[in-house]
């Protein structure tokens, strides 16, 4: 049974905490992202810290326009 987000960390992202994740993520890599908070000492679910991975921090996350294509 999942936890839900109670008691956590809600909003606004700080540069330590992006900092804190890729860190995190460099050492473990992606997945297993039910430890991901705890290994990097954030105070946010898995879930925000999936999202925020995957729609703004990963390296080769592409950004801009769209291509007519």
């Amino acid at each position: 049974m999942e936890k839900n987000c109670r008691g956590v960390r809600k909003g606004t992202w700080t540069k330590e905490e992006d900092t804190l994740l890729r860190q995190c993520i460099e050492e473990y890599g992606e997945g297993k992202w039910h430890q991901v908070p705890h290994r990097a000492g954030l105070n946010r679910c898995r879930k925000s810290c999936r999202l925020r991975w995957l729609n703004y921090l990963r390296p080769n996350i592409k950004r801009g326009r769209f291509s007519r294509d």
